[in-house]
């Protein structure tokens, strides 16, 4: 009699173990993570992520996208180009999100995520007061406030409940430069590329966490998958509703890429410097557009550094050789004043320490512009001597 009231006892603990955990891992929402693969246009070359929740009670199947912005806005470019454009985040049906990227052949995977109960429902509510017109737009930035770091704040930093343990995902000393010329080499785009190293202040020159690695959505994919939580791994399996059929680019010949192009200009102005002339004029219409276009320029990324909400623009190292006192100079060389010439002299030297700390930490500077920053210490060096 004793030995069956104590198997009875068994049985009923086992039971309600048993319930309990049916209980905990039962659930009407699924949360998954959307990874596309990089498109041929700019705003798709690097991917993209979007949260998906499968509400099995209330029959609902939607993806919440945060990279969403109004293009019709009359106002866009300008806001764009001050840092001011405010993306949102908008809601679409599963069915009608997998249509666009089959229809453009972009690859897309789903991380299923292991999530506890009360966490799930914690991201939908959120989500549902986040979709609201008075909270839902939010001011873009690319580096540090994308579509991709919001579900990666979502995910892994606001867990609300569970301190996450993320995995290394990111290379020791890789940079946010690094990372983003991995995709526009891929995609063939070097002009781009320059465009970018261009604008990009020394803040994208020091390296990253694995944080911060995920502002991009194949890093935010690799962190889920290296992530563990109290039950097992963040991702609990994974599908892959769509292939990437994309073409690969097509390899640019290098004379149509920016070092060709800006070799090719700077051997046209040195030239222009080097030539006979009895009264020197071509020699000084070549030096003063060379001064007036890099202190123009210098003038832009001080604006974008300054006059913008752009945090990774601040900061400009280029700004040493687009010197916005260039104009001035460009005005006075053919009455230089007394000072111009020791200035020159130092500034020539300048430069030709920036090129050898760039050549130590590749990247800081794009090698497409060591043609013209060569050419600008060599006028330098000459003007102070003349």
């Amino acid at each position: 009699m004793k030995r069956l009231f104590i198997c009875s006892l068994v049985f009923i603990f086992f039971l309600q173990v048993k319930t309990s955990n049916a209980q905990q891992d039962s659930s009407a929402l699924q949360i998954s993570l959307l990874t596309c693969t990089p498109g041929a246009e700019l705003y798709s070359v690097f991917g993209h992520s979007a949260l998906r929740i499968v509400d099995s009670a209330a029959g609902t199947d939607i993806v919440y996208n945060f990279g969403t912005f109004d293009f019709n806005d009359p106002d866009f470019y300008t806001k764009f180009v001050r840092g001011k454009l405010m993306y949102f985040v908008s809601q679409v049906s599963y069915p009608d999100f997998l249509y666009e990227y089959q229809y453009f052949k972009r690859g897309v995977s789903e991380q299923v995520l292991n999530l506890p109960q009360t966490l799930k429902k914690k991201i939908q509510s959120d989500l549902f007061v986040n979709i609201r017109e008075e909270n839902k737009y939010y001011k873009y930035d690319f580096l540090y406030d994308n579509c991709t770091t919001r579900l990666r704040d979502i995910l892994l930093q606001n867990n609300f409940e569970t301190a996450f343990n993320v995995s290394t995902v990111v290379g020791t000393g890789q940079t946010f430069r690094d990372h983003l010329h991995t995709y526009l080499d891929r995609a063939e785009m070097k002009w781009t590329a320059l465009g970018i190293d261009l604008l990009l202040g020394i803040g994208a020159d020091f390296p990253m966490t694995n944080m911060e690695s995920m502002f991009l959505p194949d890093f935010l994919y690799k962190g889920i998958a290296a992530t563990t939580t109290p039950n097992g791994k963040l991702n609990a399996y994974e599908v892959y509703p769509v292939q990437d059929l994309q073409s690969k680019p097509e390899k640019i010949a290098f004379y149509f890429q920016p070092l060709f192009a800006i070799s090719i200009i700077s051997i046209i102005l040195l030239l222009a410097t080097l030539l006979p002339s009895k009264n020197k004029s071509f020699q000084l219409l070549a030096d003063r557009i060379l001064f007036l276009v890099t202190g123009l320029f210098g003038l832009f990324l001080m604006f974008m550094w300054f006059g913008t909400d752009h945090q990774s623009f601040s900061k400009n190292i280029n700004l040493i050789w687009a010197l916005p006192l260039n104009i001035f100079f460009a005005y006075h060389l053919n009455s230089p004043l007394s000072w111009m010439k020791l200035y020159f002299k130092i500034w020539s030297i300048i430069l030709l320490i920036l090129i050898a700390v760039s050549l130590l930490y590749i990247g800081i500077i794009n090698i497409s512009l060591y043609p013209l920053i060569l050419f600008l210490s060599f006028r330098y060096w000459v003007l102070s001597k003349n």
